[in-house]
């Protein structure tokens, strides 16, 4: 999800959602988005609180570029890692 606003990105939220396990339910893995007035990375955790991480981009339309593109290329990782730390308890 994005807003527009005369072609500028003013807020988003973009995120990787899994399905995990023999579970239907999609968990969200890794979220960016510019709630809380910046822009920045939650890493989710299944048992600890979210590590949240300023990005450190010239504009939101650079952020979300970013985002989608670090989601794209690198989500395997993400998947593999959320995993082994459901595996952890």
């Amino acid at each position: 999800r994005f807003e527009l606003e005369h072609g500028r990105v003013v807020g988003f939220t973009i995120q990787l959602e899994c399905r995990l396990g023999d579970d239907d339910e999609w968990v969200p893995v890794v979220r960016y988005d510019t709630a809380h007035g910046f822009a920045h990375c939650d890493r989710l955790h299944p048992y600890d609180p979210a590590v949240k991480t300023e990005m450190t981009s010239r504009s939101y339309n650079e952020a979300l570029t970013l985002a989608m593109d670090d989601l794209a290329n690198n989500w395997e990782s993400y998947r593999r890692r959320y995993e082994e730390w459901l595996c952890q308890r």
